[in-house]
């Protein structure tokens, strides 16, 4: 049962070809479908990829997926300084979105799912704005009250792009695996 709650099946060519696909297109989102305001605030469409890496794989791809993607950003498109902790919380954020939505039941998708986007978003508030704190703003209450506009459009997009990719979901993955 732990084997199948992690996602820790045998991984095979095909398998590895698209959490590398996944991977790939996790960056160019990154690079691409991110919009920044200033400096500070950025919105990501990253989650994308990962989302759906975490709900075909498991939380533990959803965080591979997530990390590999926020690390060769950071090495192939530099906006700063790589930071690992930053990578750390991508991973925590795919493994998230594995453990909410990895085979798991239609019936309580909307609750999964409203559940997710409100833990991402305290993780994007709480945990990203204290790790910020010292390299971009003098104090914990400025990084959180900076970030908080973007957090409120993450979980309208998280809510969206969720509920919205859950129909198109189960055809991608019999498209898969064919």
């Amino acid at each position: 049962m732990l084997k199948n709650l992690f996602g820790l099946e045998k991984l095979n060519a095909k398998k590895l070809c698209v959490l590398a696909m996944l991977t790939a297109l996790t960056v160019l989102l990154a690079v691409y479908g991110t919009f920044r305001i200033g400096n500070i605030i950025k919105i990501p469409t990253k989650f994308i990829t990962v989302f759906i890496a975490a709900a075909m794989y498991g939380p533990l791809w959803g965080g591979v997926v997530a990390a590999l993607g926020d690390l060769l950003n950071a090495f192939l498109m530099p906006v700063g300084p790589w930071l690992p902790q930053i990578t750390a919380v991508e991973f925590l954020y795919g493994f998230i979105f594995g453990l909410c939505f990895y085979k798991k039941s239609e019936t309580s998708y909307l609750w999964r799912t409203i559940l997710c986007a409100l833990l991402l978003t305290a993780i994007d508030l709480l945990l990203v704005s204290y790790l910020l704190v010292g390299i971009s703003f003098p104090s914990y209450a400025v990084a959180l009250v900076t970030r908080l506009p973007a957090s409120a459009i993450k979980l309208a997009l998280y809510l969206l792009f969720c509920l919205m990719l859950k129909r198109y979901l189960t055809s991608f993955e019999r498209l898969i695996n064919k």
